[in-house]
């Protein structure tokens, strides 16, 4: 404590050659020894000397305390309160803001993880557990779904538009039509609901003439652009980023018309494999009509459905018959120039020529080892945040109904797992608002209000209308759902080898899916802490009681 106190320097400066030689010849600190040498009697006896042993004395009074007290705190810890450690771990949170005129904050109250019912230790620990569940190597990757636990619900209808940008065969459809029996209401007449925009399509491309086209008979006739009823919009248009130089159509259209909204991102995402085998089978090779009608035949011969090759399913057969539709097609067209197609009949050409037009169709391993893999499916998840990680340029994700000629995220620059786990987590789990297409320091891009997962369609939904405080449903939507599931003729090398190639976009999956846990869990603590604060199952009207208990969840 001597050696280290802010008095050494004065002490040392007072010390002349002399006394330093005088100390030398001194073998022990006596009193008569001190007589004989004034000058160390001086040094060692003089008003800086007192004040450095009363600052020793006060300091070793302190640490002793200190000691003392947390002797006293492990012993008597009240778990069900906020310590010293959980103050730490909320003041430490790698949650950050940036405002902006277009990013108006919610005045309502908001939802937070009640910390007197867990404390920080179990937050921690359970943080810990799914990190680990979920095979996340990010150092970071603890505290970022520590902060997802203190990360509030904060969705204010008053506020708030939302944007679903919901991929190709992700679950979107189904969700869609979900959003409007519940945010939409009240219905309106045919296909429109009074809090989604129109022009949104559960299956296609947002029509922004369509939707102008409202915005602007609702004004003629007397709404202000603050008093428009819109509370979101859904399709298969992406919105971000809404910044910069590849700043979307849509980006504009919503900071033109809604001024004063806070613009807010939703989306949904699948399992690597499935969506790839979904896509392959529903999109590039028009796969599940082919087997549901060979199915409708086998059941009209007094037959059982069959989904695999085990079963007897032969793809490459089906393709075969596909092809041959398309040639009568094309000859059927030669008779009806006016109907002709010119795609289908260059098609025809290539097939008469001896090319297989559709090898990529014949199996997952055609597609796997073919070019439209690397041109359709490498980096599929790029649109749903706009990109992977911090380094990487936002853009391509406007339109599009596959992934088209996306640059594999491995090639880019500042790529890792790693990476591109903790940009998920901070990104698609709303927690870090500076990340903008302008670059650094730019106006902050809409954050992720919620996100669903197709596997995992209960608690996403669950999460939905507890996000959006909106009472659920009777029967949940249900969309484009196939009786043999599209990986049901991938073998299990086919899957092994999607893994292998694409390590990105199961980094972003398995990130996703550690928030779902987090907010399954945040949900859980707050449902509880409500319920003991005298809340009743009746007034907490937007948890689905029903869906909770299916996966064994009750209070």
């Amino acid at each position: 404590a001597l050696q280290r106190s802010h008095f050494r320097p004065a002490f040392d400066n007072k010390i002349s050659s002399k006394h330093i030689a005088q100390s030398k010849a001194i073998s022990n600190h006596t009193p008569a020894a001190m007589k004989r040498h004034p000058a160390i009697s001086s040094l060692l006896i003089t008003p800086r000397s007192i004040l450095l042993l009363l600052a020793t004395s006060i300091y070793i009074i302190v640490i002793g305390t200190q000691f003392k007290l947390a002797k006293i705190i492990s012993t008597h810890h009240d778990r069900s309160s906020l310590g010293g450690a959980g103050r730490t771990l909320l003041s430490s949170s790698p949650l950050h803001h940036a405002n902006s005129n277009n990013d108006p904050q919610p005045n309502n109250p908001v939802s937070k993880c009640n910390p007197s019912d867990t404390s920080e230790q179990q937050i921690a620990s359970l943080a810990a557990s799914i990190a680990q569940k979920w095979n996340l190597t990010a150092p970071t990757a603890s505290s970022l779904l520590i902060s997802q636990f203190h990360k509030p619900f904060d969705y204010d209808p008053q506020r708030d538009f939302f944007h679903f940008h919901h991929l190709y065969k992700s679950g979107g459809t189904s969700m869609s039509d979900l959003m409007d029996k519940t945010i939409g209401l009240p219905h309106l007449h045919g296909e429109y609901y009074e809090g989604i925009l129109p022009g949104s399509y559960r299956s296609g491309d947002l029509n922004h003439a369509e939707a102008l086209k409202d915005i602007q008979s609702r004004l003629e006739h007397g709404a202000t652009l603050e008093s428009l009823p819109y509370k979101g919009a859904y399709a298969h248009t992406g919105l971000r980023p809404v910044y910069g130089p590849e700043g979307t159509k849509t980006g504009q259209f919503y900071r033109k018309y809604f001024p004063n909204k806070r613009l807010r991102a939703v989306t949904m995402l699948r399992d690597p494999v499935d969506f790839r085998a979904s896509n392959h089978a529903m999109i590039m090779c028009g796969l599940n009509h082919e087997v549901e009608v060979f199915n409708r035949d086998r059941v009209a011969r007094g037959l059982e459905r069959i989904c695999t090759p085990e079963e007897g399913l032969n793809i490459s057969a089906l393709i075969d018959v596909k092809i041959e539709g398309i040639l009568q097609k094309c000859q059927e067209e030669k008779q009806h120039p006016e109907k002709q197609i010119k795609a289908r009949q260059s098609q025809c050409a290539l097939q008469k020529s001896g090319v297989d037009t559709l090898e990529q169709c014949r199996s997952p391993s055609h597609l796997l080892n073919h070019v439209q893999y690397q041109k359709h499916y490498r980096s599929m998840f790029h649109g749903v945040m706009g990109r992977y990680h911090r380094k990487q340029p936002f853009g391509g994700t406007a339109y599009g109904r596959m992934g088209y000629g996306y640059t594999p995220v491995e090639l880019t620059k500042g790529y890792s797992v790693q990476a591109v786990e903790e940009y998920t987590l901070k990104d698609l789990g709303g927690l870090d608002l500076t990340i903008s297409g302008e670059g650094e320091g730019g106006r902050p891009e809409p954050d992720f209000l919620w996100f669903g997962i197709t596997e995992r369609m209960v608690e996403s939904v669950v999460l939905f209308y507890y996000t959006f405080r909106v009472r659920p449903v009777k029967k949940v939507p249900k969309a484009r759902v196939q009786d043999c599931r599209p990986t049901s003729w991938w073998t299990e090398q086919d899957k092994a080898i999607v893994k292998e190639r694409e390590p990105a976009d199961y980094a972003l999956w398995r990130a996703a899916n550690a928030i779902m846990d987090v907010r399954m869990e945040k949900l859980k603590m707050e449902v509880k802490a409500k319920l003991n604060a005298g809340e009743t199952k009746e007034s907490l009207f937007y948890v689905d009681w029903d869906q909770l208990e299916e996966i064994v969840i009750t209070f």
